[in-house]
């Protein structure tokens, strides 16, 4: 077919690759795709789905421009993917968030199709969680010592995770030629699928624990606004300021635009830390009342599972020992599975009883309950009557004085997920969770007391609790003055898991205005000011004591977060299928 045959739009399509020396424009760059024809047209949202399943059987043009641009674009987002998984490492390069977005907001530009907006957020996605998520394949071998189910569990993890990524690169790209717009929406739709990613995994099953505002857990002035607009409101500043800069380095952009877009960048930032700077000497000169407590790592983990009781139980005899030398303590604070056994009975009741007797403190530690239930009820539901928790017992004087059942438990690790549905499925495979199979507390803002010259209150939390801000939020609203975060990442070896854990602590002591007592048994064990800095934190791997003197101001304010929760997260919700829409039934341009 000749040129003289072709529409000048198809004339022209050509003449990107016949004159070489011609200047490619953003929308031009391409991973040779057919693309969609929207100049001018009414789009109706039955025909934006239809070109989009259309965009999948366009054929694909393999001449070498096409074939490089390709490379380049799947280069971009392996960069960006190991970019992002450098800000959620050990030593996080909290700045790497940044150059991370900074790329994909800039790629994504130069995208031409639907098609390709898709495989782009598909593969940084999946490069992403395959970096971030590396420690998921050490912790699967090394409790099932099967390298294939191990393999499987990371990029069968990495796979669902990549899914928010790839609608996200769709949805960024239908905004790419709205200069102002693109920035704001690409921000709200990135914090819209966070906050569902999190309302899925409470309410059923999920895992939404790299956020990207968790990068940013050092940068103390930045994320103050936490204890208003939440961690998502960090995420929102991230992909703001990044997408912002992608266009301010644009070709094709006019100067006025991108004057603009400098002074959106400043006008956040201004926002952001001056308010984080005023809320960091908000509580100089207040009144304030002073706990002593000790927080222990016993660093028993490896022991308990190559069952050495001996071992342990002296080991914890001897901290019992250097605790007794301490005066004046209040309260101390051990980890999830200081010993294996239940909080009402056994060795592990028996241990904290002494311990709160001999060192004349409170001692909270954490084990399993065993609770009978209305057995009337069960037969009717075909369950068991007896139901088991994973818990926290709170011992004084000898007796247990207060407990807290965990509200979310670990998939495949203390339940079975729908096993309601699955449980012929999962009995003909031989599946079972790795430490045995628990229920869900119910009772999600119960606090405990600590009954010294006044009652103090506080909020407990086990582990996976650790990622969702709402279960912190509710006690912290009930009246909880500090939070007790208790763990066993024994689990986790020596991987990035224990630093990217201990980081969502950070961001639930902002949001509250709450300090936080982080005992983990094997590390990281922490003490988190309520303004997220991290006074204490203890080695992997190493028996440790920190004592702490715990001051907490007489007259606690609660937070706007406290009071209202995630307003910000929704607001982007909301405004994200707003856009969403106007993507669908406005006139696009698409140079």
């Amino acid at each position: 077919m000749s040129k003289d045959n072709l529409n000048s739009k198809q004339a022209d399509s050509l003449n990107v690759y016949d004159k070489p020396n011609r200047e490619l424009q953003p929308s031009e760059a391409t991973f040779s795709m057919k693309p969609m024809s929207l100049r001018g047209q009414k789009v109706s949202v039955k025909r934006s789905f239809r070109s989009i399943l259309k965009g999948f059987s366009s054929p694909i043009n393999f001449h070498l421009g096409s074939f490089a641009c390709a490379i380049l674009f799947l280069g971009s987002s392996f960069f960006s993917a190991w970019l992002l998984s450098l800000s959620f490492n050990k030593d996080a390069k909290t700045y790497c968030a940044f150059l991370s977005f900074l790329i994909i907001g800039f790629a994504i530009r130069y995208i031409k199709t639907t098609t390709g907006s898709l495989i782009y957020g598909f593969a940084t996605g999946f490069f992403a969680n395959i970096f971030i998520f590396s420690w998921i394949y050490d912790t699967v071998f090394g409790g099932t010592a099967n390298n294939s189910v191990a393999i499987g569990a990371l990029v069968g993890l990495s796979l669902i995770l990549t899914i928010p990524f790839i609608f996200f690169s769709l949805f960024a790209w239908q905004y790419k030629q709205k200069t102002f717009l693109y920035p704001f929406a690409s921000a709200c739709a990135w914090v819209a699928f966070e906050i569902l990613s999190q309302l899925i995994a409470y309410k059923w099953i999920g895992f939404p624990w790299a956020v990207l505002g968790y990068t940013q857990y050092n940068n103390l002035e930045l994320i103050q606004i936490s204890n208003i607009l939440g961690v998502y409101g960090i995420s929102f500043f991230i992909v703001f300021c990044s997408f912002s800069s992608s266009l301010v380095l644009s070709k094709g952009i006019q100067f006025k635009e991108k004057f603009l877009n400098i002074l959106f960048i400043i006008i956040i930032s201004v926002l952001f830390l001056g308010y984080g700077k005023k809320q960091l000497v908000a509580n100089l000169g207040a009144e304030n009342k002073l706990i002593k407590v000790a927080i222990v790592q016993p660093n028993t983990h490896e022991d308990m599972i190559e069952d050495k009781t001996l071992q342990v139980e002296q080991k914890l005899k001897d901290i019992v020992s250097t605790l007794q030398n301490s005066q004046h303590l209040d309260f101390v604070v051990w980890p999830e599975s200081t010993l294996f056994g239940y909080i009402e009975e056994g060795s592990l009741r028996d241990f904290m009883s002494q311990a709160s007797i001999s060192t004349q403190s409170y001692q909270i530690a954490g084990g399993s309950s065993f609770v009978k239930e209305d057995s009337k009820k069960n037969q009717e539901e075909n369950e068991s009557d007896i139901k088991e928790y994973v818990s926290a017992g709170l011992y004084r004087q000898g007796k247990l004085v207060g407990k807290h059942y965990k509200r979310k438990l670990v998939p495949f690790g203390e339940f079975l997920p729908f096993q309601k549905y699955l449980k012929d499925f999962y009995e003909q495979n031989d599946i079972s969770s790795l430490t045995g199979t628990f229920v869900e507390g119910e009772d999600t803002d119960e606090v405990l007391v600590l009954q010294k010259e006044e009652e103090t209150f506080f909020g407990t939390q086990i582990c996976f609790e650790s990622i969702f801000p709402i279960l912190w939020r509710l006690q912290a609203a009930k009246g909880a003055e500090f939070f007790v975060n208790m763990s066993n990442d024994g689990w986790f070896l020596n991987t990035a898991a224990p630093y990217q854990h201990l980081r969502l602590n950070v961001f639930r002591a902002v949001e509250n205005n709450r300090p936080i007592l982080r005992s983990a048994n094997s590390g990281l064990s922490a003490y988190i000011n309520n303004f997220g800095k991290i006074e204490y934190q203890s080695n992997l791997n190493e028996d440790d004591i920190k004592f702490v003197d715990l001051v907490l101001p007489l007259n606690q304010n609660k937070t706007f977060y406290t009071k209202y929760g995630d307003i910000f997260g929704f607001l982007c919700l909301f405004l994200s299928f707003i856009f969403f829409y106007s993507c669908l039934d406005i006139t696009q341009e698409n140079d």
